[in-house]
């Protein structure tokens, strides 16, 4: 009778078996695989924010921007007199010829005529003179826009660009990376030696 009452409150102890090696190794092989982590990523990847664009390669660049070629190059071709260069041939070479021909005549003239004594009698010697003020005046302009070219054109080309950090004793150089030396070679070598040719011809001329 105790053996009988026993035998009913006695644990089930099959039914806490763990299952057998056969059994896992069914349960690990046919139960699907569900690749959370990969598909979370995928997900996330696919709604998050587009990525910024790729920095300009002036980014990096420690030259301030004042004095990096290509802004030397924009401020060049807007400024007096230095933007006649950088349009056509013949409005460059009008544009001289009037600079020189108003010289000569509202100032080389009057202080030629009127600054010395008995001017009627020698007016050839006042207009020469003044003639010379003005082509004096048109050969400065000249040498000074092509100092200013060769200048800028010079640092477009260079694969160094040497610039003050803070003043005029700390110069610094700095290498150019292969896109700003590609971009800076092609504005120079199309841009900058055409007026360079034009203020040759014109020195020439002159």
């Amino acid at each position: 009778m105790a053996a009988t009452v026993l035998g009913h409150f006695s644990p089930i102890t099959s039914s806490l078996k763990p299952p057998s090696r056969h059994r896992r190794f069914l349960h690990h092989n046919l139960s699907p695989k569900t690749p959370l982590q990969s598909s979370l990523i995928k997900f996330g990847a696919e709604n998050s924010e587009p990525q910024p664009p790729r920095p300009l390669p002036e980014t990096d660049c420690p030259v301030p921007p004042e004095q990096q070629p290509i802004n030397e190059y924009q401020s060049l071709s807007t400024s007096f007199p230095f933007s006649w260069a950088s349009g056509d041939l013949i409005e460059y070479s009008t544009r001289l010829f009037l600079t020189g021909a108003s010289f000569a005549f509202f100032v080389g003239l009057p202080v030629s005529w009127f600054g010395s004594i008995g001017p009627e009698y020698e007016p050839v010697k006042r207009i020469l003179a003044a003639s010379s003020s003005g082509i004096f005046v048109v050969t400065l302009a000249v040498v000074r826009m092509y100092l200013g070219w060769a200048y800028v054109g010079n640092r477009l080309l260079s694969a160094t660009v040497e610039y003050e950090e803070t003043g005029w004793y700390d110069g610094q150089v700095w290498v150019k990376t292969p896109e700003v030396l590609a971009r800076d070679r092609l504005l120079g070598s199309f841009s900058v030696s055409y007026p360079s040719r034009s203020m040759s011809k014109s020195l020439n001329l002159v």
